[in-house]
């Protein structure tokens, strides 16, 4: 089951990060280019929504790492204890530990995305929009983490 559910997931994932990615590179380059020319278009309302494809690459691209555990760690400890019990228990700490963190950046995410009530400067959009990256990027954290540490008490049955 969740193979099926990350083979829908993470495709949208990636979008998201390249969208944002690319969609800031050329907003950015618009900016740059019409700042050494003779036009006066307005584009302060680009900085919104910068800050907005900021706050959902950063999120996503997190839950991407999260999902190929290609995040920075020290793996001193953990690769000496590779192949032993000691080492599975160890990783199942990490990942407690890790699920603990996320659940309460999730919470507090919820709590910050319920409780906002403003509205951006330039294009009256709610704060809820950009906030809302938050929790849930968080929740697809922890459907990743929930399914390693459920894969970690596999190995400790073996």
């Amino acid at each position: 089951m969740f193979k099926k559910i990350d083979k829908v997931i993470a495709p949208i994932l990636q979008f998201i990060v390249m969208f944002c990615c690319i969609g800031i590179a050329i907003i950015l380059f618009i900016r740059v280019i019409i700042r050494f020319t003779p036009l006066t278009i307005e584009l302060s309302w680009t900085d919104e929504v910068v800050e907005w494809m900021m706050a959902w690459m950063i999120f996503t691209a997190s839950t991407l790492i999260f999902r190929d555990h290609s995040h920075f760690q020290v793996d001193l400890l953990v690769k000496k204890l590779e192949g032993k019990k000691a080492g599975v228990f160890f990783r199942m700490l990490i990942t407690i530990l890790s699920i603990i963190f996320i659940a309460s950046l999730f919470y507090y995410g919820v709590l910050m995305v319920k409780s906002t009530d403003q509205f951006s400067p330039i294009m009256k959009v709610p704060t809820k929009f950009p906030y809302s990256s938050i929790p849930i990027n968080c929740a697809l954290m922890l459907f990743y983490l929930c399914h390693d540490f459920i894969l970690e008490c596999g190995e400790l049955k073996k």
